[in-house]
């Protein structure tokens, strides 16, 4: 469990949890963001608390790779996610690729 600041807004800050399921490194951690709690029309939210990190079923390169996906990565990809969910509470456009 962890803080991730927001790049945009410096005061902002959301409560971040790495989970290690039971068949880790066969399954992927789970990342939770439990604070704040986000809107149900959130895209690339899962269960209004999980964000969609990443491609589950395109192979390594989109998705977990248990031989190079650390839990430093899961954070990064996690703050990348928490910038793009600012993006798109500002400007109404979620960034990036939508595919």
């Amino acid at each position: 469990v962890g803080t991730l600041r927001s790049s945009l807004k410096k005061r902002k800050r959301y409560l971040v949890k790495v989970t290690y399921p039971r068949h880790f490194p066969h399954d992927a951690p789970v990342v939770s963001i439990v604070k704040p709690v986000f809107e149900e029309k959130t895209p690339h939210l899962l269960g209004r608390k999980r964000p969609c990190l990443y491609r589950g079923t395109n192979g390594p390169r989109n998705g977990y790779d248990p031989a190079r996906t650390t839990a430093a990565t899961l954070v990064a990809w996690t703050a990348l996610w928490i910038n793009a969910y600012e993006t798109w509470k500002a400007t109404g456009t979620w960034p990036g690729s939508e595919e």
